[in-house]
């Protein structure tokens, strides 16, 4: 299962997170159009991430060896493609992601766009600028209705199963929380 092979007690593999954000973004896809730009946005920031590993794949193993390398090399404060800063957006819009899919769950509205929107506003709004912010509020309006949306997951007749997916973002991203916050690192720009 994803949560036995991405997360151990306190530690994240790297290139499991990175294969698990390929297939998360392939629900931004269901979206429409105007959720391009995330999928655009958000394989940028893989494509950061595997370069890394490539380069020094010794460095890149775990989250923490990740911060470890980044910290003790200053490039926290010097690369501004760091992996840190970069996986600390994503990290960003896991959360974002995991409260999304329990919204599809939890609601049996044929609307999503209000509870999308909660879950937006809960998580990354606190971190995008009003602009951004504005984009996502008009984007909103052009989401497809839930039954669409978990049609094409292959989900129609069993959202709860979705459960299971849901836990596991919810638990990897409470390991990469602890892992930032312990390293300070929560606030990178």
């Amino acid at each position: 299962t994803a949560s036995t092979t991405t997360v151990g007690k306190s530690h994240v593999d790297l290139q499991t997170y990175i294969l698990a954000y390929e297939e998360i973004i392939k629900i931004f896809a269901v979206l429409g159009s105007v959720f391009k730009f995330v999928s655009t946005d958000v394989e940028r920031k893989l494509s950061i991430l595997r370069s890394k590993q490539q380069q020094q794949p010794q460095h890149y193993i775990t989250l923490s060896s990740m911060i470890r390398y980044e910290t003790e090399t200053n490039l926290t404060a010097s690369d501004s493609n760091n992996g840190c800063r970069t996986l600390l957006r994503l990290h960003r819009a896991l959360e974002f992601v995991a409260e999304f899919i329990n919204a599809l769950i939890e609601k049996k509205d044929s609307s999503v766009s209000g509870p999308v929107w909660n879950a937006y506003s809960e998580t990354l709004a606190k971190h995008h600028t009003w602009i951004i912010r504005n984009t996502v509020s008009m984007a909103m309006y052009t989401l497809p209705t839930r039954q669409s949306i978990l049609l094409q997951v292959g989900r129609e007749e069993d959202p709860g199963s979705l459960t299971p997916l849901v836990k596991t973002m919810r638990e990897v991203y409470e390991i990469v929380q602890s892992t930032y916050t312990q390293s300070a690192l929560l606030d990178l720009k």
